[in-house]
């Protein structure tokens, strides 16, 4: 089989000894929120007897996982959470490598169901998480889920993305760094606590695989936080201070979209200290990055301050009332609570379309669950049904008309002037290499606009998910960048983006562009070159003959039927196939495909092998080919030379 790279393909790549991040195209079925997945759980009854009765520890008892006909033995299982804890239907870690370190679901290691036991709805958290990957941060996926234990019905539950080393590669390209569960202390802000490192312990759960914290780097972002303005410590220093740490705008945006969900336990203004968020502090460097976990008391109350939590309230998160204290910040943060709230939309909005669709799509599951619990008035948990679920799945569209009017009330009054700068992707201006105005998992796409930073070219392998202050989301996901320029980037689809609509956003130093919302295909293809398997161009000087294979080169064929790297070369062994391989013909004359899938040690480049017939006519440079992929076509024309 003939694996060439024509020199008149610009997809030539370096060896790369890095890690890459590999993609979790073989998990989109199980994490696809379209349809309501169906779990097997099956365990001894004394275990979960035992695990019922001792419901608030951590202990892990063996398991076999089974869905869609996969089944996953010895696996291990235990109580999740906080306040939400239950022994009638309590909230379950799913630990695949529990007692294999190997083993893994669909390469996924962990995933957590969720009971909803403080979200009647079964809706609100799911929605929040949704808001957060489509204005291009970083959000676990979630799915809803029927619980079966033991062949009997356990209840409805939601499947969240676990946040691990596995979601790290995934969303960021790297996984080395420390991640940390926040753990909040009831009323923690930000506070200085001294200079003691291991004061700051209490709050900061490791969940990677290092043996210990960095406890320093977080005390040092508190002092920063800490210090007064003076005279010799400015404004603007205190700006550049923070972003050693924690990128200013990327914070505002994240504490922004808690503001237009109004979330009653997030970072600001929460019935507690800031609370539901894990912080990852990158390999080899002293910056954070937030990551929401935890939304079940988004939706709160329409018409809460903007302010809330941040110049006014019980709880005043210090980092925000230092950046509100700054008129530009000020401001910077009242346009992402704007575009937040665009975004999520009032009535008949993109959020209360969602809504309403994933209301059909779970109503017979959610009310068919045998341990429903909600939250009572002292925060207990008792059983609830049918009443709650429609009556709280009703209150979000309410909350949603509301929110609206009175956050774009609030914007007016405190004097909120949209800025005039910033990064901005043009209207239509995602396209994948070929000009299909589209996305595919595994394409080459260009985005096009203003403002998108300084020039810079990836130089090594596996591809940057940030070329100097400048990275691009899709659904949340940073994506590996070929290239930068104020007018344009040049990005690699994740081979396990999911097929309906995506949300495509640039970030320049911590401002983000407004969502581009691009419709994702099965594929998008392109030829690139048809060369003999000599490697010799095809052309009119050099035509096909009849029953010879022919290798076609092309992009945007799809994702492959595994899990690959999405941001190095496709690897050797074993070769990446195409989900299905594609149809070939000249003219009218079919050709066979003996191989469809990604050249290895290249990047987003496909090779077709094609198998000519015997009858090809002798005119055939004058034919042209027809490569069709998934329902998708692309044509290519002989050159003359």
């Amino acid at each position: 089989m003939a694996m060439l790279r024509p020199d008149a393909v610009v997809f030539t790549v370096l060896l790369a000894a890095a890690t890459p991040s590999w993609s979790q195209t073989l998990a989109n079925n199980f994490l696809d929120d379209s349809k309501v997945q169906v779990i097997q759980l099956t365990m001894d009854p004394v275990d979960w007897a035992t695990l019922q009765q001792h419901y608030l520890e951590n202990t892990y008892y063996p398991a076999v996982f089974t869905w869609n006909g996969l089944t996953v033995d010895n696996i291990g299982i235990r109580s999740h959470g906080s306040g939400s804890r239950s022994p009638l239907k309590p909230n379950l870690d799913l630990d695949f490598g529990r007692y294999n370190r190997s083993q893994t679901f669909l390469g996924l290691p962990w995933v957590l169901i969720k009971a909803n036991n403080e979200d009647a709805s079964n809706l609100r958290e799911w929605m929040a998480m949704k808001l957060f990957r489509r204005m291009g941060l970083p959000a676990p996926r979630e799915a809803p889920a029927q619980i079966y234990l033991n062949s009997e019905l356990l209840g409805y539950y939601t499947i969240v993305e676990h946040l691990d080393e596995t979601f790290l590669q995934r969303n960021f390209g790297e996984n080395g760094g420390y991640l940390y569960e926040f753990k909040n202390n009831g009323s923690y802000e930000f506070e200085d606590l001294g200079t003691d490192p291991s004061a700051y312990l209490p709050l900061l759960n490791l969940e990677t695989h290092q043996s210990s914290g960095n406890p320093q780097n977080f005390m040092n972002l508190v002092q920063v936080i800490n210090r007064p303005p003076t005279t010799g410590f400015t404004d603007q220093q205190f700006i550049k201070a923070l972003s050693g740490y924690l990128n200013p705008g990327l914070f505002l945006m994240h504490i922004a979209i808690e503001a237009a969900l109004h979330e009653a336990d997030g970072i600001c203004g929460g019935v507690v200290g800031m609370n539901n968020f894990d912080l990852y502090q990158f390999q080899n460097q002293t910056l954070y990055q937030l990551i929401p976990w935890d939304k079940d008391l988004a939706f709160s109350d329409p018409n809460t301050d903007i302010l809330f939590g941040i110049t006014n309230g019980t709880h005043i998160n210090l980092l925000a009332q230092r950046l509100a204290g700054i008129p530009e910040y000020r401001n910077i943060y009242f346009d992402d609570v704007a575009r937040a709230m665009s975004v999520l939309g009032g009535a008949g909005g993109w959020a209360d379309n969602e809504l309403n669709r994933q209301y059909a799509l779970i109503h017979d599951a959610a009310l068919n669950d045998p341990n429903k619990q909600c939250e009572s008035p002292d925060s207990s948990l008792i059983p609830c049904g049918a009443a709650e679920f429609e009556a709280n799945a009703s209150w979000l569209h309410s909350f949603l008309s509301m929110r609206y009017a009175s956050v774009l009330s609030q914007l007016a009054a405190y004097g909120y002037l949209a800025p005039s700068t910033g990064p901005v992707i043009s209207e239509g201006g995602v396209m994948v290499w070929g000009g299909m105005r589209a996305l595919s998992p595994g394409a080459v796409a260009v985005i096009s606009g203003s403002g998108f930073g300084q020039e810079a070219t990836a130089t090594a392998l596996p591809l940057p998910r940030i070329l100097g202050s400048t990275f691009a989301a899709v659904d949340g996901v940073r994506v590996p960048l070929c290239g930068v320029s104020p007018e344009s980037a040049q990005i690699l689809v994740p081979n396990d983006l999911a097929v309906g609509n995506a949300s495509v956003v640039i970030c320049n130093d911590g401002a983000l562009t407004v969502p581009a919302i691009v419709p994702v295909r099965h594929a998008t293809p392109a030829i690139a070159a048809v060369v003999h398997v000599d490697g010799t161009n095809v052309s009119a000087a050099n035509p096909p003959k009849p029953a010879e294979t022919l290798v076609i080169y092309a992009v945007g064929l799809g994702a492959p039927d595994a899990n690959v790297p999405i941001d190095a070369p496709a690897p050797v062994d074993p070769l990446a196939l195409t989900s299905a391989a594609p149809q070939v013909s000249i003219g009218n004359f079919p050709a066979a495909v003996a191989f469809s899938g990604l050249v290895p040690g290249c990047i987003g480049l496909y090779q077709v092998n094609a198998l000519l017939p015997d009858d090809l006519p002798p005119n055939a440079t004058a034919l042209g080919f027809t490569l069709v992929q998934s329902g998708e076509s692309t044509s290519w024309q002989f050159p003359p030379e």
